[in-house]
């Protein structure tokens, strides 16, 4: 009887944790590398566990390298944004999960370049208009300043407060996480590298 009675509690437990709604905190900072955190806050905020996500923080070193390691996030990152059908999976999850996400607030402070003044000024142009509607669609400064001469890099940090009741996006994301196409991106960002594109 005893175990019938753990069995269900645990199966309870289960179903309100998928039912109720999480937040979850997605952070980003890219100081001389990459790091990736999110926070997701059960029952209301009572229980929070942080996923590790991203590599540990690594120190800038001194000399003439420095520029060198402070590019090699950035470097990761264009590289796995270019595994092929990586762009139609993150499409599809997007058009899946994006009426069942409640964005609560978006915050960042982003320096860019990208190496060329010209291509940098064509980057400002195009941040502009989605810049201006997350700053009207959402709590929160969004701030992305384009850096001219400077070589090809990406500073700053990003965070986003998001509501969302599991059941509505677990299945949309366990599909996503178990693509192929998912699987060699993460490889790329953990520091491998992908032949196949």
């Amino acid at each position: 009887m005893v175990p019938l009675i753990i069995a269900l509690s645990l199966l309870a437990l289960i179903i309100l944790l998928l039912v109720l709604p999480l937040g979850i905190r997605l952070s980003a900072s890219f100081h001389g590398g990459a790091i990736f955190k999110v926070r997701i806050q059960f029952l209301c905020g009572l229980l929070s566990w942080e996923v590790p996500t991203g590599r540990t923080r690594r120190e800038k070193p001194a000399g003439p390298d420095t520029q060198k390691t402070g590019n090699s996030g950035m470097s990761s990152m264009i590289e796995a944004a270019q595994v092929k059908g990586l762009e139609a999976r993150i499409k599809l999850l997007i058009k899946q999960i994006y009426r069942r996400v409640k964005v609560q607030s978006v915050h960042s402070d982003l320096r860019v370049s990208l190496g060329d003044d010209y291509y940098t000024g064509m980057l400002a142009g195009l941040l502009i208009p989605p810049v201006l509607y997350l700053n009207q669609r959402f709590d929160g400064v969004v701030l992305i300043q384009s850096v001219f001469e400077e070589d090809l890099f990406l500073e700053g940090d990003i965070h986003g407060d998001l509501q969302v009741r599991p059941i509505h996006v677990l299945v949309p994301c366990l599909g996503f996480t178990l693509s192929p196409e998912f699987r060699r991106m993460r490889k790329i960002m953990a520091g491998g590298s992908c032949i196949k594109r």
